[in-house]
């Protein structure tokens, strides 16, 4: 990409406005995680408008509340209004990089509300420029992700005729079942027979939200492997990285690390320790798509496969971290960028599509999805 060429009016444009609003999305239906439940996911909704009268829109999502990381879409609005705002407005629209440097001269952490100011950056700069966000990262390898749905919902009819939905409307072509809401026995079985109803129709992974304990990992790994298990992320807490070094060296299934990889120097630490065989990717853990990039690049360099996670982002999130996922050279297992499925409702005018197994990269310059202004009305919060 070659700004030089662009008209000097874009190549000048500020940041003139920043504005965030929360809006509440109902999901289709309940979605659980290991400690956790939910019936609507919450976000932030970003907007940078540049001197040029252009409009920049990013995200900041949790994965419905702050149990994950301490963050929630009131503090993030805080945040941003009350202290990185001020610091955006008036600075070259196009200096992202040295922008979200000085962010975090001035607040520590908060990656999950950086992520959001970067994805509307981004959008802006793509716009200003008639370019997509994968030109931006260096260029595309593929135009979809392949996409595992959530078993989430609890009840073993429900999830049956759940993943028979999305196999036969070709919506996505894996599935990964959360694990740790009940006791290791009963968590066991029932993968088990989910996935041989599945008969091999589709691959099966699991996720037990670092629920177990090292000695109930080492007991449910076999019984998984021998029931098809193609992976299990995080089986335990994110700061015992040795212990997923020793249930890495003896699994037969891959072994996924999320929670315990949220930085460059992470993924440093855990090809050191050899703490797993595949990264997930989180733009919001990481604070963005550059930072998402970074940790990728290491990853590779270490021998370890990445992967496109989820914190079940609207059309505008998913759209980034399709992006992110198409600048990848190498992306075996796809991910799990199915939030618009998810949601009940969306926020853009044309959600992302969804077929022959994956999603598929939208069009258009920056993010390439464009605000439906009456939904977002609908759904603010109002204080």
């Amino acid at each position: 990409m070659n700004l030089h060429t662009a008209p000097s009016r874009a190549k000048n444009a500020l940041i003139e406005d920043v504005r965030s609003d929360i809006v509440d999305l109902p999901f289709k239906r309940l979605q659980r995680f290991a400690r956790h439940q939910a019936r609507v996911q919450s976000a932030l909704l970003i907007r940078i408008r540049s001197s040029d009268g252009l409009e920049g829109i990013g995200e900041a999502v949790v994965p419905c509340g702050p149990w994950w990381s301490g963050d929630s879409v009131e503090t993030m609005k805080i945040m941003l209004d009350r202290y990185l705002a001020p610091q955006l407005t008036g600075r070259p629209a196009h200096d992202v990089g040295p922008v979200l440097a000085e962010l975090d001269r001035h607040v520590r952490n908060n990656s999950f509300v950086k992520a959001g100011i970067e994805m509307a950056l981004l959008d802006l700069v793509g716009k200003l420029h008639d370019l997509p966000i994968w030109a931006l990262l260096g260029g595309r390898f593929r135009d979809r992700c392949p996409v595992a749905w959530p078993v989430a919902s609890g009840d073993m009819q429900q999830d049956l005729a759940e993943m028979d939905e999305m196999l036969d409307g070709e919506l996505v072509s894996a599935f990964k079942v959360k694990m740790g809401s009940e006791s290791l026995h009963n968590d066991v079985r029932r993968v088990a027979k989910l996935s041989a109803a599945l008969d091999g129709r589709a691959k099966v992974r699991v996720d037990p939200n670092e629920a177990w304990s090292e000695l109930d990992a080492l007991h449910a790994m076999p019984r998984l492997a021998e029931a098809g298990i193609e992976l299990v992320e995080q089986p335990v807490r994110r700061d015992h990285l040795d212990a997923m070094a020793r249930i890495a060296r003896c699994s037969q299934i891959a072994v996924m690390i999320d929670e315990g990889a949220q930085s460059a120097s992470d993924v440093v630490d855990v090809i050191g320790r050899q703490a797993a065989h595949i990264i997930s990717l989180k733009l919001m853990k990481a604070g963005g798509l550059q930072a998402s990039r970074r940790m990728a690049d290491i990853a590779e360099a270490g021998g370890l496969s990445v992967y496109m996670g989820t914190f079940l982002e609207t059309s505008i999130g998913t759209a980034a971290g399709l992006h992110l996922g198409a600048s990848l050279p190498r992306l075996p297992l796809g991910g799990e960028l199915v939030g618009p499925l998810l949601l009940a409702e969306d926020l853009v005018t044309t959600p992302i599509r969804y077929r022959q197994g994956a999603a598929f990269l939208p069009d258009g310059p920056g993010l390439g999805v464009v605000l439906d202004e009456d939904k977002v009305a609908r759904f603010t919060r109002r204080e």
